[in-house]
């Protein structure tokens, strides 16, 4: 009789989280899926160098899936984020890593197989650093917009269109645009759901897009995609999803270029279009409950995490125009 059938009230990580993987599969969740994927994977690596060579070899599986009263003590938790720091994880991986594995413990804590420790995560990196540092200034985006398309290379183009497409369409997240369907227009709009939190949202194309819009869209085949991103050929969702990722990737890389190209010095990705909408929407006065409906956020707390840094610049700008113009009513005094 192994470990396992001696106690059966113990909860192993591994079969814990692929049973949660299985949900979120039926449920389509294939970003959730690629993260819980991801994590296991990490902390599997983890668990599995801290055991000794002669102790894989007699255990084998059971030596890298332990129990999850194991995993989720303080002390385990932070010898798996110096593992990841040792590694050259970046902040935000260890971050994505720790809140995936908070997810799971919240699960087992509903069901009742793990007790609640409200401090179980005080001590690890679980922060959402704000992803403002990737918006695009109001004139970085402008030379962009403005670009002469005629001296980029065919790749760089395809992928401008779709970078100021997204921009254009109130923020559009790329797996969105890749996603839309021909159906999904009726007139000058578009209507979808967030792929991410299944919102509906209706998008009106604005005349400034209309252009890359006609000359990019799918025209002449029988692709049911509004734009050559996917294909129909495919129809297991799963390799939908991977073709997804493989255009992601490609689609990162040329972004790449184009930066070098038309912006030295500044780092641009498939985020940088949504969040420099939803920045230079609030540098215009747009209530963030507006932005928050604009760009299909759960909650405008989602938001307020993209523009949190912004606040406190908003408010020194305001400060500097009282101060100014305190100076300039007493230089007025002075001078009558």
């Amino acid at each position: 009789m192994d470990k396992k059938e001696m106690n059966a009230k113990v909860v192993y990580l591994s079969p814990y989280m692929k049973q949660v993987m299985k949900k979120l599969e039926e449920n389509k969740k294939r970003p959730a899926v690629h993260t819980y994927s991801s994590t296991l994977k990490s902390f599997t690596n983890f668990a599995g160098s801290s055991i000794k060579e002669k102790e894989m070899l007699e255990a084998k599986d059971e030596a890298v899936d332990i129990p999850v009263s194991e995993v989720f003590t303080p002390g385990k938790l932070k010898e798996y984020e110096t593992w990841l720091r040792g590694r050259n994880a970046k902040w935000n991986t260890v971050s994505t890593y720790m809140r995936t594995l908070k997810a799971v413990y919240n699960r087992l804590v509903k069901e009742e197989l793990a007790k609640y420790d409200a401090k179980l995560f005080d001590d690890v990196y679980t922060k959402v650093e704000s992803q403002t540092k990737r918006a695009l200034t109001e004139e970085q985006m402008s030379t962009l917009l403005h670009t002469d398309f005629s001296k980029l290379s065919e790749e760089v183009k395809c992928a401008l269109a779709y970078f100021l497409l997204m921009f254009l369409f109130r923020g559009m997240p790329f797996i969105d645009l890749a996603n839309l369907r021909k159906q999904d227009v009726n007139g000058n709009c578009i209507t979808y759901c967030r792929h991410k939190t299944g919102r509906k949202l209706m998008v009106r194309i604005p005349k400034e897009a209309m252009a890359l819009f006609e000359q990019y869209r799918n025209k002449g085949t029988d692709s049911g995609y509004l734009f050559p991103i996917l294909n129909d050929t495919v129809k297991e969702e799963k390799e939908v999803y991977a073709r997804y990722q493989k255009a992601l990737r490609n689609f990162n890389r040329i972004l790449e270029k184009l930066a070098v190209l038309l912006l030295p010095g500044m780092n641009i990705s498939s985020y940088t279009a949504r969040h420099t909408w939803a920045t230079l929407a609030f540098y215009s006065g747009i209530p963030i409950g507006i932005i928050s409906k604009a760009l299909g956020h759960s909650s405008t707390k989602v938001t307020e995490t993209y523009l949190k840094p912004f606040e406190n610049e908003k408010v020194d700008e305001a400060n500097d125009e009282l101060i100014m113009s305190v100076v300039k009513s007493n230089k007025n005094k002075r001078a009558a």
